[in-house]
């Protein structure tokens, strides 16, 4: 079987990952728990291996214009957990209500930690969980830019063999209102998300003080009171139209939400274990200190050096965070590895820019015999900082567990990789990747 070059080509970044061991699930638990009402010899009964534990992640303290209250979000978290609860035996930890909401901060009453403290918090919450037995994890996430700091996460814990998957919150509002929505634009204290407050908790939404406020933002958003200041003005707080909500566009959006939420725990429950990583450690020093990385590391950086350890850390978990992701078929994962402007130029000379095209592209894969199963391991033989913000990474690339259209085994093939990271914010994202592929 002849593969096309195009298809080989979403290896990236660093870390060689052993493929990930299929598990049966056993029985579920009879009904869904909360670990704040049970004691501790009851939840040492729960938290087992087969456990699916789920986490709901809403600000507490987080501005939604003059008609909601700051709390919308920790509402809206505990509420979908309660549907879901409902119709799935889960454990469900207590709600994580701080965390990366960095664009609202000009509002007085809002929160939110920095990048690199709301992803720790994430892996220790879990790692905290996991020392008891369960490996599936999911965050039930009600925030946009949370995704940024539960991407890396779920990075630095498939390296413990612990398996997170979270709501991918925008996503699913998006597809959820597709036929309904009547605003221009928006995503915050808006139409959808006041429709579905109005359905949850009318009383908690004046309507007589709700305003369209929406100018179009490129990039990241970041409201602003200021007409002149960094980032989209927005007096009200609002971005969007909640003067178009209504109850029963409520009830639409929250029931496909819960239903995309129910899919994602069913195929969360069955989905296989990615390995520990081979830098993982059964006993770590500290229950809070992530594994170090296999990736090269430079022992002495005093020569000028413009990387720290934690950067050098965070570029080899790219491919942690890739091997996890392409063993889970898992594309929307997968393309958020690469920045906005990244792009892959495959051996054949053709192009994909951008993470939309790569995550549509990657789910077409996926779904082809030839890849189901199919593992993407890589290592890296050399990480160079070129400077504080722009690192290259040299390695090897294979790609194995292949069939044919007859669903024979084919030959796994394999390549050399260039990656060229980008640092945004703390975080590390592919913004170009070049391969070749050699024959086994």
């Amino acid at each position: 079987m002849r593969l096309p070059v195009a298809a080989v080509a979403l290896v990236t970044a660093p870390l060689l990952v052993a493929a990930p061991t299929a598990v049966q699930p056993q029985s579920p638990p009879a009904k869904s728990q909360r670990l704040e009402d049970i004691t501790w010899p009851e939840a040492e009964r729960l938290l087992t291996p087969e456990a699916v534990v789920v986490v709901p992640l809403g600000a507490a303290s987080k501005e939604h214009g003059p008609h909601l209250k700051l709390g919308n979000d920790r509402k809206l978290a505990d509420y979908l957990t309660n549907r879901v609860a409902e119709s799935n035996a889960i454990v469900v930890a207590p709600t994580l209500t701080y965390h990366y909401y960095p664009a609202f901060l000009e509002y007085p009453g809002s929160t939110s930690l920095t990048l690199a403290t709301a992803r720790e918090h994430t892996v220790e919450v879990v790692r905290s969980l996991a020392r008891y037995g369960p490996r599936r994890f999911y965050i039930l996430n009600t925030g946009i830019s949370p995704l940024r700091a539960l991407e890396p996460a779920a990075a630095t814990l498939a390296a413990d063999g612990i398996l997170l998957r979270y709501t991918a919150f925008g996503e699913r509002l998006e597809r959820a209102s597709r036929g309904i929505r009547e605003q221009s634009g928006g995503t915050h204290a808006d139409e959808i998300e006041t429709s579905m407050m109005l359905y949850i908790d009318p009383a908690s939404v004046d309507m007589s003080k709700a305003v369209k406020d929406f100018r179009p933002s490129s990039g990241a958003l970041r409201l602003t009171r200021a007409p002149d200041g960094d980032g989209t003005y927005s007096p009200s707080g609002i971005w969007g139209d909640p003067t178009l909500a209504t109850r029963d566009k409520g009830r639409a959006f929250v029931d496909a939400v819960v239903a995309g939420i129910n899919d994602d725990i069913k195929s969360l429950r069955t989905a296989p274990l990615p390995s520990r990583g081979p830098t993982a450690v059964s006993t770590p020093t500290s229950p809070h200190q992530p594994p170090a990385p296999a990736s090269p590391e430079p022992a002495d950086r005093t020569g000028g050096d413009p990387c720290t350890p934690r950067s050098y850390r965070t570029i080899a978990a790219i491919g942690t965070a890739f091997a996890a992701a392409w063993a889970n078929a898992d594309a929307e994962r997968l393309g958020r590895l690469w920045s906005g402007a990244g792009n892959i130029i495959h051996a054949d000379g053709s192009v994909e820019r951008g993470p939309e095209m790569i995550i549509q592209n990657r789910r077409a894969l996926f779904r082809r015999t030839e890849y189901r199963g199919s593992r993407h391991p890589m290592t890296f033989t050399m990480i160079r900082c070129l400077s504080e913000d722009i690192a290259v990474a040299d390695g090897k690339w294979e790609l194995r567990g292949l069939r044919d259209a007859g669903g024979r085994p084919a030959p796994p093939m394999q390549g050399q990789v260039t990656v060229v990271a980008k640092r945004l914010e703390e975080n590390w994202l592919i913004e170009a990747y070049r391969y070749t592929v050699t024959a086994k």
